[in-house]
């Protein structure tokens, strides 16, 4: 338990610590403080300011995920090797692996996003009047959400576009495997004495950790499926770069707006339509069936290393 109040405190320690550099830095660079971000109305920000603006969330969310996710994951990991075992060693074939699968998954995760943003008007919601009121509230947290995401890719230019994969792409991937798979994973592991709730009990703490509620479900999935990368290959590169790709992926799709993205995400009841999902259930549902096969056949390939788990529990089916 100790261990686990040193991850939890650590990543709030140098998370406030490089939020508070933020607050400091945002007036200084842009002429703009952390409630100018938060309660600006996004839709009437003229383009001059909507690119100065992009420049100041990037490095208010760089900055967080340096301090809550990668530095304290990284001290912690070098710190308590004994307790995480964690290994970085890159395997190139199973690392590519972990990316294919995510790859094909990545229909399926989308369009169970998209089922999940109708928990609002679902017949659970009808029934129980509160439960709609608190969904609504997480719609709302979503639709801002959607908004800043479309202030960040709204500026056009190369080099714009990649300082915006670096932080929304490559740093919360990083960061999040460091912490979730990397250090919490294993400890938990070593409390649950079972790798499988180890990994499901992870996967459910990096999506609330989101606090994007509409998206809990599809984002659960993709914590365990990175999970049992990291299990079954032994190091953090095929969960990380997984985790790259799908993010990287979601960007591309937001702002190319491939399959009508954007238009399957817009969230008041009037627009929302059950079957308006940003792909073809043929396409998701086969590519998800190519996902399980592969799946197994990772498993089989294990090799190295695991986080002080047996070979037969490394090998073990999915419970």
């Amino acid at each position: 338990m100790r261990p686990l109040l040193t991850l939890v405190f650590v990543c709030l320690l140098t998370g406030l610590a490089l939020s508070y550099l933020a607050m400091v830095l945002l007036p200084f660079l842009f002429d703009l403080s952390i409630v100018d971000l938060i309660e600006n109305p996004i839709g009437d920000t003229p383009p001059t300011d909507s690119n100065r603006m992009a420049m100041a969330l990037l490095l208010w969310q760089g900055l967080s995920s340096l301090g809550f996710f990668i530095l304290p994951g990284w001290w912690f990991i070098q710190n308590h090797r004994s307790l995480t075992q964690a290994n970085f060693r890159l395997s190139i074939f199973l690392s590519l692996g972990g990316v294919v699968i995510t790859v094909l998954c990545f229909p399926m995760v989308n369009n169970l996003f998209h089922l999940n943003q109708g928990l609002p008007y679902s017949p659970l919601a009808e029934a129980f009047p509160s439960f709609k009121d608190i969904s609504l509230g997480w719609q709302e947290a979503e639709k801002s959400f959607q908004q800043k995401l479309t202030l960040l890719l709204s500026p056009n230019g190369s080099l714009f576009w990649l300082l915006s994969t670096v932080v929304l792409a490559i740093l919360p991937a990083l960061g999040e495997e460091i912490v979730f798979r990397g250090s919490l994973q294993p400890l938990l592991q070593q409390s649950l004495r079972s790798p499988h709730a180890a990994i499901w009990v992870s996967a459910l703490m990096f999506s609330a950790i989101h606090r994007q509620w509409l998206g809990f479900v599809p984002r659960c999935l993709l914590g365990a499926l990175f999970g049992y990368m990291v299990l079954w290959s032994g190091s953090l590169w095929p969960a990380i770069l997984s985790h790259m790709s799908n993010n990287l992926l979601s960007l591309m799709a937001f702002k190319l707006n491939w399959f009508s993205f954007r238009s399957s995400q817009n969230l008041p009841e009037t627009t929302f339509h059950w079957e308006n999902n940003p792909f073809p259930w043929s396409i998701a549902l086969g590519l998800w069936g190519l996902a399980i096969v592969g799946l197994f056949y990772y498993q089989k390939t294990y090799r190295g290393p695991k986080f002080g788990v047996t070979d037969s529990d490394a090998n073990a089916p999915f419970p």
